[in-house]
């Protein structure tokens, strides 16, 4: 999964452009969603993984089990969806700000992450994921307030 809408500049990341159709737009700039809208991804939103490196730093070893890795809770959505949820939130104009000019490369890498996630032990230490990308771009909206 990846963290998104992660607060900084875009970079070189296949994962950047998560972020960017949210931030860039919002921050009234042009943004390039570089894969088909139908794709779908695996995302957390950064209080929900700062969630989960609380709990990992502060479970007792009987809690955490014998495993060392732990998948955290995930949200899986299109990227359209989160173009439409950044309509929902913000406006059609901020939304109309993401192009969908193609990247291959992009799409080869990003296509070929898992999607869905299901967190077992996890959730079972009650992490849970997103309910949905709007309450993920309203907790940017007041990370920036």
């Amino acid at each position: 999964m990846t963290v998104t809408v992660r607060p900084g500049v875009p970079n070189a990341a296949a994962s950047s452009f998560l972020s960017g159709i949210v931030r860039e737009p919002l921050a009234g700039h042009p943004s390039n969603a570089p894969v088909p809208p139908e794709t779908l991804v695996a995302v957390t939103s950064p209080a929900r993984t700062i969630d989960g490196l609380i709990l990992a730093a502060s479970a007792t070893d009987e809690e955490w089990g014998p495993h060392t890795a732990l998948t955290l809770p995930a949200l899986t959505v299109s990227v359209g969806e989160i173009v439409e949820s950044l309509s929902r939130v913000a406006g059609p104009d901020v939304a109309g700000l993401v192009g969908w000019e193609p990247d291959d490369a992009i799409a080869r890498i990003v296509t070929s992450w898992p999607a869905r996630f299901a967190s077992t032990r996890a959730r079972a230490l009650g992490l849970d994921s997103d309910p949905d990308f709007d309450s993920i771009i309203r907790q940017y909206q007041e990370g920036l307030a």
